[in-house]
């Protein structure tokens, strides 16, 4: 099922996955797979994306579309 608060987080700070990607320090395709939920990220790297966003792992995790 996709992340569809990290999708609009990404979208919303005007980046493509590629960006966020540099940006964390990964490969593209493993932040396609968080975007996607198939990815099984750390809690350091979920913390560092929710700062990326300025928001929480909660809302970018949460069931609920934010």
């Amino acid at each position: 099922m996709k992340n569809q608060n990290l999708i609009a987080a990404r979208q919303k700070s005007g980046k493509t996955q590629e960006q966020a990607a540099k940006e964390l320090g990964i490969f593209k395709q493993a932040y396609h797979r968080y975007e996607q939920g198939s990815g099984a990220n750390t809690i350091q790297t979920a913390i560092r994306i929710a700062k990326m966003y300025n928001t929480t792992v909660e809302k970018l995790w949460s069931t609920s579309v934010v």
